[in-house]
């Protein structure tokens, strides 16, 4: 009597079937059974982060970019005609975006 009473089925390409075939051969198992033994010594790895944070972060990232957008709009409005403290106000709001996008980052690491 059988214990395996599922079946799996995937679709690969002459060239995949041929590197699948070798490496069962090579292996001794045939291919049903390399197949197999590949799937079952793979480690799933568990999600850094819950589906709330990478929500969060999405928005945190499109919020940034939405601000980003809005200076480079001021930017092509002004044509060149800045003043300096006015460039030095971009200048720190593209710095204090680039803080916040480091810290994103680390949220992802």
């Amino acid at each position: 009597m059988r214990t395996d009473n599922h079946q799996v089925n995937i679709r690969v390409n002459e060239a995949e079937y041929a590197k699948i075939q070798a490496s069962a051969r090579i292996m001794g198992l045939s291919v049903p059974k390399y197949c197999k033994h590949l799937v079952m010594r793979s480690k799933l790895k568990e999600p850094k982060l819950a589906d709330e944070e990478y929500h969060k972060i999405i928005v945190d990232l499109s919020r940034i970019g939405n601000n980003i957008n809005q200076i480079a709009r001021r930017l092509n409005q002004a044509q060149g005609e800045l003043a300096e403290e006015e460039w030095l106000a971009v200048k720190d709001e593209l710095e204090k975006l680039d803080r916040e996008v480091a810290q994103v980052w680390q949220q992802l690491r």
